[in-house]
């Protein structure tokens, strides 16, 4: 028998071209791979869990539910309509109740523009002009640097609110219908 063929050494190729070793490295290394790419797009777009004033609006539910039951009980109606020409906005309230001198009001828009979802609140103080009719100048509202474009505006959400009560509720269309607010039961 010839030895000389059994005694030959086998010829190894580098380790790093072993089909073996790419099959053993190469999936978990995909894998590791694809999680730090995940891990970037996560960190980079990621949504703020808790808000800055977490306290501060936990502590606010229990006082929002009390003016949300007061206004319920004084049976709280809101009617608004929006005069771009003249610039005002105009309220009507009524409620079972003497109605306030003034009430504040809160409009919040929110648009996206270069990819980014900003949402701009503004507080107004509506003046008492007669009877249960209220009304505001949204002259300055609607110049500036923030000035709001009701023009563009789709949707608006509205907060009429005293230190005792509270109404909320969204506008959509503001420039084509008028709001009506009323308390949910």
């Amino acid at each position: 028998m010839n030895t000389a063929i059994f005694n030959k050494p086998a010829k190894q190729d580098v380790w790093y071209k072993e089909p073996w070793l790419l099959l053993v490295i190469g999936g978990p290394l995909i894998v590791v791979c694809a999680s730090v790419f995940t891990g970037m797009l996560a960190m980079r777009g990621a949504d703020q869990v808790v808000a800055k004033d977490y306290y501060k609006q936990g502590l606010m539910i229990n006082t929002n539910l009390q003016r949300d039951a007061k206004a319920r009980e004084l049976a709280l109606t809101a009617n608004m309509h929006l005069d771009l020409a003249k610039k005002s906005m105009t309220l009507q309230l009524q409620s079972k109740a003497a109605v306030p001198d003034s009430v504040q009001l809160s409009i919040a828009t929110s648009g996206a523009e270069k990819g980014l979802v900003e949402e701009v609140v503004r507080r107004l103080p509506l003046k008492l002009t007669g009877g249960s009719s209220y009304q505001v100048d949204l002259s300055q509202v609607l110049q500036g640097k923030n000035s709001l474009d009701l023009e563009r505006v789709k949707l608006l959400h509205i907060k009429l609110e005293t230190n005792e009560w509270r109404l909320t509720g969204d506008w959509y269309d503001p420039l084509q219908r008028n709001l009506v607010l009323s308390v949910a039961n």
